[in-house]
């Protein structure tokens, strides 16, 4: 055990003599790791918060296609899916997209009589419940038009009338994923300006008792109304994993070369031991140091390296993650718009991603340290001392 703390203490004092050295290559080494790890945290965030976004929606929505479009549903086939075994919960949906010619933007618009008071909203002075007067809207609209609460907004229909609206109340910034861009308007209005009859809504959501047999059903409602399209839960989170995993994996891939180059330069390094270490190696080994003990003086100056560079390396992809909102590399996620959302992106951080990061960064640079290492060790300290 004395032994070993000797060894310890020798590679910290070996490591110090050449610090030089040693801070250049972790700057670089942290540098590669930082890169990997924070696309690894931000696609596991990204993929966490599309998973709590997915959650408390129902498990169904059923739209209707017209010629591979998609096209206005009929509210009686509500009534007719309340019949279907299974089925808890039948709601017709009234939105669609609103372009805002002034801006250039696209804004959800969704028919509502409702205040939303599940998420954080602030209320003009005397709002109650929505009206067909009154409007709710995202930060993005408002910032966009430079408006507030309280404040009127013209919304133009099909037919080019325009319909005016007193904003009774906007989503705060803890919303900003799910509301930037929405305007809500009560069913009536919201119709209107979709141009949908009273008789018909964009699509309908469906709850069921168990969520299980959620594609059991699904397929029922397919079989049994021809001309409509079923969309569950599952598909939309596959979906979402999908347009995450193949977005990371180009990060990833990338990231996986860097270190992969950063590895070999490690080896091409190491394996030619520079005039100094063939004489330190030989030095030790003249003095009493066997085999196991060189090669575990060069393991705990790798692993010394490796974890120092790979924790300082997450630490970086903490802060650029989670403190500075990924600046680098989340414009490539979000994709491309007119109106972004600047959510915070929730702190997120998984066991097997930190066991990943760990494994690829340090394992193989604790190969290519310890393999050279081992044909110093086995050289004879006569011949090593001769050539030196």
């Amino acid at each position: 055990m004395r032994r070993s703390g000797y060894i310890i203490e020798y590679a910290l004092s070996s490591l110090l003599r050449r610090w030089k050295k040693n801070v250049a290559l972790l700057i670089i080494y942290s540098a590669v790791v930082a890169f990997f790890a924070s696309v690894l945290f931000f696609t596991s965030a990204l993929r966490e918060q599309s998973r709590l976004v997915l959650d408390p929606l129902p498990e169904l929505w059923i739209q209707k296609l017209s010629g591979g479009r998609l096209a206005p549903v009929a509210n009686a086939l509500a009534d007719s899916l309340r019949h279907i075994r299974g089925v808890r919960k039948v709601e017709p949906r009234v939105w669609g997209y609103y372009y805002d010619s002034p801006t250039g933007a696209v804004f959800t618009l969704i028919g509502s009589d409702s205040l939303f008071t599940d998420l954080p909203l602030q209320l003009a002075e005397g709002a109650g419940r929505l009206d067909n007067n009154g409007a709710l809207c995202g930060r993005g609209f408002l910032l966009s038009h430079g408006l507030i609460p309280g404040d009127q907004i013209n919304l133009l229909d099909n037919k080019g009338k325009m319909h005016s609206f007193v904003i009774r109340g906007a989503f705060t910034s803890e919303s900003d994923l799910l509301t930037y861009d929405l305007i809500i308007l009560a069913p009536k209005q919201a119709r209107r300006i979709l141009d949908l009859h009273e008789t018909e809504a964009t699509d309908i959501a469906v709850a069921v008792y168990n969520p299980d047999e959620a594609e059991n059903i699904a397929t029922k409602i397919s079989r049994r109304f021809p001309g409509i399209r079923v969309i569950s839960k599952s598909q939309l989170r596959i979906t979402y994993e999908a347009l995450f995993g193949w977005r990371g994996g180009i990060f990833i891939f990338g990231a996986l070369i860097s270190l992969l180059a950063f590895l070999i330069l490690a080896w091409d390094r190491a394996s030619g031991l520079s005039k100094q270490d063939q004489q330190e190696l030989g030095i030790l080994k003249g003095i009493g140091w066997d085999i196991g003990d060189v090669l575990a003086l060069k393991f705990w100056e790798g692993i010394i390296i490796a974890l120092t560079a790979t924790l300082s390396g997450m630490l970086l992809a903490v802060m650029h993650i989670f403190l500075f909102n990924a600046v680098l590399i989340k414009p490539f996620f979000i994709g491309w718009s007119i109106l972004f959302p600047p959510y915070k992106i929730p702190l997120y951080i998984s066991i097997g991603d930190l066991l990943l990061v760990l494994v690829i960064s340090v394992v193989p640079y604790l190969a290519a340290t310890l393999l050279p290492a081992w044909k110093g060790a086995v050289t004879d300290p006569a011949e090593v001392m001769q050539n030196g």
